[in-house]
């Protein structure tokens, strides 16, 4: 009996995105116990409800890519299955970075106008990164032969537009970046304060870390044979979530150990000294 020919790009993919969903599990375990201490006993407001879901839509998301890649569906259409999970990867995402934009908001003293354009540009990018998507996957995708017996859509391979939401995404991490270097070197230049350096740290080793690990899927997508162009799906995901809450956890720590250390603080709305009796954290 001759042994079916397994195709190691495929395989391959599969086993870094499994692989992928194990971390997130492993670091949510890690991270579980600050999450109590830091969030637990918080009111619900927007970081509140973005973190959330970035962290635990994450897990719905590698979910349904890890089954995508153990189970066995010969003969099944999986067009509804894949959107719903692109579209649950999506959402988690954009709530990672809307995390990102909040500290944004935050480091340029709440200007409205910076979080108006922020979101505006965030929703045009979303927009143009999904159509323009869907647009070139129609063109990649040959017309269908009338006459050729019907075949399973659930192969465990991304068609090659998909590098162009990344492209998107790593224009918009650029973006938030040098708003984040300019205010930090305009306003905070002299700034000793520990939140100021964390604020801004953290948003930047964050941009970076996502910069990399997108420019690397766009490598993927574009250079290497298509089979291996989910080979970064998962772990670019887990890789938010992850980023996403060690950034809000580093934030509240550092809040909470500038509001008892000393007789004077910053407040997080404006980064201005305030007195102790006067401070309010960072929710």
């Amino acid at each position: 009996m001759v042994a079916p020919i397994v195709n190691t790009g495929i395989q391959t993919a599969k086993y870094c995105n499994v692989a992928g969903l194990g971390v997130l599990i492993f670091d949510y375990f890690l991270t579980f116990e600050p999450e109590v201490r830091l969030t637990w006993n918080r009111r619900w407001n927007v970081t509140r409800v973005l973190f959330v879901i970035s962290r635990y839509m994450a897990f719905a998301a590698a979910g349904m890519t890890s089954y995508a890649a153990i189970a066995t569906r010969a003969n099944e259409n999986c067009s509804d299955f894949s959107r719903a999970s692109n579209a649950i990867h999506i959402i988690s995402i954009v709530a990672a970075e809307g995390l990102l934009i909040i500290r944004t908001y935050v480091f340029w003293k709440q200007s409205k106008k910076v979080l108006a354009v922020l979101l505006v540009l965030a929703a045009i990018t979303i927009a143009c990164a999904v159509s323009i998507t869907d647009v070139v996957s129609n063109l990649e995708t040959p017309a269908p032969d009338p006459s050729a017996p019907p075949t399973s859509n659930c192969t465990f391979q991304a068609g090659r537009s998909s590098a162009v939401q990344y492209g998107f995404l790593i224009a918009y991490e650029l973006l938030l970046m040098s708003l984040m270097v300019f205010k930090r070197y305009q306003d905070y230049k002299d700034s000793d304060s520990r939140l100021v350096r964390v604020v801004f740290q953290g948003a930047v080793r964050y941009m970076t870390a996502i910069i990399f690990v997108s420019v690397a899927n766009i490598v993927i997508m574009s250079a290497v044979p298509a089979s291996y162009n989910m080979l970064m799906d998962v772990p670019q995901l887990v890789l938010h979530s992850m980023l996403a809450t060690r950034v809000l956890f580093g934030l509240r720590e550092s809040d909470k150990d500038e509001s008892d250390g000393g007789t004077t603080t910053l407040q997080l709305s404006t980064f201005r000294p305030v007195q102790r009796n006067q401070y309010t954290s960072f929710d």
